[in-house]
């Protein structure tokens, strides 16, 4: 992991910057990765001082050494050149020109819809390891390793798009939704039996303190097996278990020796409930269940049952029961009841929006659908209740425009009750001590709302309501989700009277649903 250049952090806590065209030898490798992560087509360095090394070992270090510095914009690199010259004893002139397998454009959808994707199945509470399961899970159920592709195979866009590619875009992925994670992560580049002189891609990840590899590509079964889609066999394994199919250059990377996981790769599609994963034993295929938050990964048995592609709705897991014809099955993890739902064999159980879809052997499928959650009032009030009592000290019009509803006002007698209110029906009420206010409101896939006092986010000191009419939402209610891009959790709670849907926010002042 040693090198002679500065790495990308130290750059930027320096000053530097995709703007820094003047730099010392060992900024050479950063202010490349610096235009690179701005997706530069041309730019120009002045390397200025004595050089460690001639410059065209220099530049081939700093290209082979790129991987580890944003690996998401430097490995989608599909073509560079570059020229130097000198232009004074100590000063060296470079021209850069690089072709890129993504455009901005390309790049700000990627991120968004990754954003999405984590808002969608990362809860607040979850534990390091268990965001890691989750989008490891996520990226091996839903992508398909294939060199056949409209687009570039190697490039995450193309992945995202139409679902196929080859590890470069898995492992490219992977890291890029750890960054958003902020959980550590490498993009590890190397060789890997039966890929032959091409190479292959993959990660290392930090839990805990310890570093482990994560191979999402070697995981994904869907396109080599019938009978399951995923495996964890390469997923938090250390050094010693990597070798036997993996090489890679150590000095590049920092060592994994911790086994603290070892229990978990011979399990296949697993399914995720908070700490616990269930899932069918490997030999007798009877159901089990690992909890997670321990340090030291017991499995233990819940049934007697042999089980088949089990899924989790609403308090309960779905299987077909392979001890009675395969018939569709539900266990309680609550009461732990077992019943049995259809006497017909299941052929598949399939996760959607809507809750679980169960196709038979018949051919016929049914929708077991998701109950639609409506969140209790905080306790010790009824401010759904009281809301339409409410009489507002004062009145704030919205500026309204499209999706977009805005207000500011200066409180001459803060600690009254202030409505923000427009012809739509759009009405905010709260009470605070805040001598000025700022409301944004935003509808658009979801629902944004930012309060600030002089541009600076407060805590509420009492709820405040928000009406909103359910016609100007682009979903059902039950589809909202209360979480920030960030994962905390979003103190919210709605119900819905009559046409309207109204939501008490609690607390924070920044809500995203």
């Amino acid at each position: 992991m040693k090198s002679y250049f500065q790495s990308y952090p130290e750059f930027l806590a320096s000053g530097g910057s995709h703007k820094t065209s003047t730099i010392k030898p060992t900024q050479l490798l950063p202010a490349i990765v610096a235009n690179m992560a701005r997706l530069n087509k041309e730019f120009t360095l002045n390397v200025n001082g004595r050089l460690p090394k001639n410059m065209d070992g220099m530049l081939v270090d700093a290209f082979e050494q790129s991987h580890l510095q944003q690996p998401f914009y430097t490995q989608h690199c599909e073509y560079r050149s570059y020229r130097y010259g000198s232009v004074s004893k100590n000063r060296i002139r470079i021209d850069f020109t690089i072709q890129y397998r993504m455009n901005r454009s390309h790049e700000k959808w990627m991120v968004e819809e990754m954003n999405q994707i984590l808002a969608d199945s990362i809860r607040p509470n979850m534990t390091t390891l268990e965001k890691v399961v989750a989008v490891h899970d996520y990226i091996a159920r839903t992508f398909t390793y294939d060199l056949n592709t409209a687009g570039s195979p190697y490039a995450v866009y193309t992945f995202m798009k139409e679902k196929h590619g080859v590890c470069m875009a898995y492992a490219l992925l992977f890291e890029k939704m750890m960054e958003l994670l902020e959980i550590p992560c490498y993009y590890v580049i190397g060789q890997a039996v039966g890929e032959g002189d091409a190479g292959h891609a993959w990660n290392m990840v930090e839990i805990d303190g310890e570093w482990y590899h994560v191979d999402v590509t070697w995981d994904d079964l869907s396109s080599k097996s019938k009978n399951h889609e995923i495996r964890y066999r390469y997923f938090l394994v250390s050094d010693e278990k990597m070798k036997r199919d993996h090489t890679w250059n150590l000095r590049d990377y920092p060592p994994c020796t911790s086994e603290r996981f070892a229990s978990l790769h011979a399990l296949y599609d697993v399914c995720i409930v908070g700490n616990f994963l269930y899932y069918p034993h490997q030999k007798t295929v009877l159901l089990y269940a690992l909890d997670m938050s321990k340090s030291h990964l017991q499995p233990d048995k819940l049934l007697d049952t042999r089980v088949q592609m089990v899924k989790y709705l609403d308090g309960m897991l779905y299987f077909s029961n392979y001890s009675n014809k395969g018939y569709l099955c539900c266990y309680d993890l609550v009461t732990k009841e077992v019943r049995e739902l259809k006497e017909l064999q299941v052929m598949s159980i399939q996760s959607c929006e809507a809750g679980l879809e169960v196709t038979y052997k018949d051919e016929t499928t049914e929708l077991i659908e998701k109950a639609m959650e409506e969140i209790e009032a905080v306790e010790g009030t009824d401010e759904f209740a009281e809301v339409a009592t409410i009489e507002a000290t004062q009145k704030i019009p919205f500026i309204h425009f499209d999706q977009t509803w805005m207000a500011s006002m200066e409180q001459t007698n803060p600690g009254t009750t202030i409505c923000f209110t427009d012809n739509e029906g759009v009405e905010l009420f709260l009470n605070c001590s805040q001598p000025q206010l700022t409301v944004d409101l935003f509808i658009d896939k979801g629902l944004h709302l930012h309060l600030t006092t002089k541009r600076k986010a407060f805590t509420l000191e009492q709820p405040a309501i928000l009406k909103l009419p359910i016609r100007l939402l682009p979903a059902f209610k039950g589809q909202l989700f209360t979480r920030m891009p960030s994962g905390a959790l979003v103190e919210a709670q709605y119900k819905e009277i009559d046409d309207l849907l109204y939501i008490q926010l609690v607390s924070s002042t920044e809500f995203i649903f």
